[in-house]
């Protein structure tokens, strides 16, 4: 798997007068963790969706749209008022892909330029510069998506339980998020998109059109709290990270 090298927000792209936009993608069921809400669960003090929206600030994203459940949605103006962020509540859909369609719609003053950075809430240790590394390969590309290399070795299983064979990991990559589009592109690719299916994430839904996707070096640190037995992790990583970060204002 080959990503494009690490890098930072460059003059050119602080330069550029291209607006960037979250869509914070916030409304799943949460059937893993036993219907429990992902976005309000504590750590270190402070909601995962708190931690999320503030590492999107300290990146240099303040604005944008929140799809939830409807439920979450006075408690989300709330927490985006208190941390001085312009991100609104928006309904989210039955799939995740719908609910990034909702945002889509709702950014209306979004311009066709401009960069929809597209991101599940549950990854709510990612780092500033991971984000930005995003953002400035979305500006060059037109899409963008930070990937991490498969370490172990891959095999390809049949139902019956038996390995059919070793499949080749160096042009492999995991998937993370944010994934960064110009709006032009992630819309048209959601025009375009066949749904008798639905696609595992934004990238795909790009890739299906034609568009080049820019890889870019994702973070192990960038995990989805998915089940009930990762908070023990998160919460360790995260007290060491406030540890590390106290008084950055992340």
């Amino acid at each position: 798997m080959k990503t494009q090298a690490p890098f930072s927000l460059t003059m050119e792209a602080e330069a550029n007068a291209t607006d960037i936009y979250g869509i914070i993608v916030a409304a799943g069921q949460s059937r893993r963790m036993g219907g429990k809400s992902k976005i309000w669960m504590s750590f270190q003090g402070r909601p995962v969706l708190e931690w999320t929206l503030r590492r999107f600030r300290a990146a240099g994203v303040f604005k944008g749209v929140v799809a939830a459940q409807p439920c979450d949605h006075d408690a989300i103006q709330g927490l985006a008022a208190s941390l001085g962020m312009a991100m609104r509540p928006v309904a989210g859909g039955a799939e995740r892909y719908l609910s990034v369609r909702e945002g889509l719609r709702e950014l209306r003053e979004a311009q066709s330029d401009d960069i929809i950075l597209i991101h599940d809430a549950a990854r709510f240790l990612v780092p500033r510069d991971l984000i930005e590394r995003v953002i400035t390969a979305a500006i060059a590309m037109g899409a963008a998506l930070p990937v991490v290399e498969v370490v172990d070795t891959v095999k390809a299983v049949s139902s019956d339980g038996l390995v059919e064979r070793t499949v080749p990991r160096r042009e492999l990559g995991l998937a993370q998020t944010p994934q960064g589009f110009q709006k032009a592109v992630i819309e048209e690719a959601y025009r375009q998109w066949a749904w008798e299916r639905v696609p595992t994430d934004d990238a795909e839904v790009a890739e299906s059109a034609g568009f080049p996707v820019r890889a870019v070096a994702g973070d192990r640190l960038n995990q989805k709290l998915t089940r009930l037995e990762d908070i023990g992790w998160f919460d360790a990583m995260l007290k060491g990270l406030m540890e590390h970060e106290a008084g950055t204002g992340i």
